[in-house]
Parts: C-alpha cells; structure tokens; sequence
C-alpha cells in the first residue's frame, strides 16, 4: 500500500501542534490524560463515568495549571485581546469594569437568519439588547460569526470600552482569537469584527456552552420572526426574561 501524500494521522498532528500556543497544547495534553484516565476505569474498574465529569476533570486541572483567570495579549490597534476559558457552572457576570456581550444565531431553512445579542454588566444587569432577523440564507458559522459583528458594533456604538464577547461557536472564537486568514466571506466578517474591536480598550473572546448562552439563544429566537433590528435597553421581552431568571434561579 502507497503512503498518502498528505501524510498519516500523527505528521497531522504535528502540522496542528505547531499552530496552537501554549495554552492550546496545555489543553490537548490534558484532555488526552483525561479521556485516558477514562478509559482505564472503563476497562480495568469496570465501571463508567459521566462525560460530563470526564470534562470538568480536565478543566479543573487546567485551572490549576494555569491558575484560573484571562489569558490575554495585545490587539492589533494597541489594546489588549485575550481568551477568557469556558465556565462549565453556569452563566458569570464579567469582572468590574468589564461587560459581557453574549451573542447567538439561529438558522432556519427557507426562514433566513436570526441573530440574538445581550449584554450585561459586572452584576448581571442587563444594559441592552438586539434581535435581528435577515433573509440571508447561510451556514451555522457565517451566521455565528454575522452574531459576533452585531454584536461588537453595538457594543462600540453605546461606548463600551472593555468587553468580553461569548458565544456557543467554538470554531468562531477560536479563529477570532488565533486571528485566522482566509479568503472565504466568513473571513471577510471576522477579519470585519477585529477592525472593529480596535476601538475597545479590551476585548476577550469566551466560548460557553448553549446552556450558558440561553438569553442569547432566546433573543435569537423572539417572535414573530420579521426582518429587520429590534432594540431593547434595560428590559428584554419575556421569552428573554425568562432565560435571565433562569440563570439566577
């Protein structure tokens, strides 16, 4: 059998190693650890573990490693960007001085595109927020990343000056965070949202889990669906309200 030309599995991984930082590598390995940790108890124990523990157990070793808190480094127009890590207990408020805006979209076939932005400040407050709907058809990432734009230009226009931007689109923070080149649109809008966040003093991106993000979510998804922005300061529609009681309950 001829080798393939693009190589095996492990020259892939290589290619991949080269390109992370620190803190990704950091991450590998300990996933690696965990998932072999499982397996020994799955085999050698017999007994099985919660995915979910599997994740926290890794997480919490990161956090130990790393001594929990921002990793950050400077933007292009000066200020400082940087990756806050996934919180896995829930929705948290941003550090004083910080606000959080968490973004999502919804993609529904033959309906378009809505997009949902709230955001809140160190106490949780909600200061404002945005639905838009579009007719634009496109995939779960181009619609991801459009949420992100929104979301950023809302946040330079009201005159926020440190921000933290969650969302549940891992492939979208991470190529926002690694500032990722490409010649696609989705390209084009990411390299549209680092343009913007030079007028910020601090951003940092933060991937959460959906659960995490559900006013977002519930923002995304307001009824009825008409094309256009609905704005909201201080007061969000129930659908929405509701999310946020959630997260405090």
């Amino acid at each position: 059998m001829e080798e393939d030309e693009g190589g095996g599995i492990r020259d892939w991984v290589e290619a991949r190693w080269r390109e992370y930082g620190l803190w990704e590598q950091a991450r590998f390995m300990v996933g690696c650890w965990a998932l072999w940790e499982h397996r020994n108890k799955v085999v050698f124990d017999l007994r099985e573990t919660d995915p979910h523990g599997v994740i926290k157990r890794a997480l919490d070793v990161l956090d130990e490693i790393d001594g929990g808190g921002v990793a950050s480094g400077k933007g292009r127009g000066g200020g400082e960007h940087g990756v806050v890590k996934e919180s896995i207990t829930g929705w948290k408020a941003p550090q004083e001085g910080f606000v959080k805006v968490n973004v999502d979209a919804g993609v529904k076939e033959g309906e378009g595109v809505s997009l949902g932005v709230v955001c809140r400040d160190g106490s949780g407050r909600v200061l404002w927020g945005l639905s838009c709907v579009q007719e634009h058809v496109w995939e779960v990432q181009m619609a991801e990343a459009v949420a992100v734009l929104e979301g950023v230009q809302e946040a330079a226009r009201k005159g926020h000056s440190r921000i933290i931007v969650e969302s549940d689109c891992l492939q979208v923070i991470e190529a926002l965070r690694r500032k990722s080149k490409g010649r696609s649109v989705l390209f084009l809008v990411l390299e549209d949202i680092l343009h913007v966040c030079n007028c910020f003093e601090s951003v940092f991106w933060s991937y959460t889990s959906r659960v995490n993000n559900s006013v977002a979510h519930a923002l995304a998804h307001v009824s009825p669906r008409v094309v256009g922005r609905v704005m909201w300061s201080d007061v969000l529609p129930p659908i929405a309200n509701n999310a946020v009681r959630l997260i405090y309950r």
